[in-house]
């Protein structure tokens, strides 16, 4: 799962909420917009509506 802040910070959700750490990893980057595909794959948009994947935890 991946989530946008307000102030446009990218999160992935770890699945991890057991290790009593916050289970949401910033990922570099700004974003106005996510999605995630069946697959796993995010995709985003910046405010310069420019596209970008991640794949592991670094735009392409």
């Amino acid at each position: 799962m991946w989530g946008v802040d307000p102030a446009g910070s990218i999160y992935r959700y770890t699945n991890n909420d057991a290790s009593g750490v916050n289970p949401w990893v910033r990922i570099p980057g700004t974003a106005t917009d996510i999605a995630a595909g069946a697959d796993g794959t995010a995709w985003h948009i910046n405010s310069g509506n420019e596209i970008y994947r991640y794949t592991g935890d670094q735009p392409s």
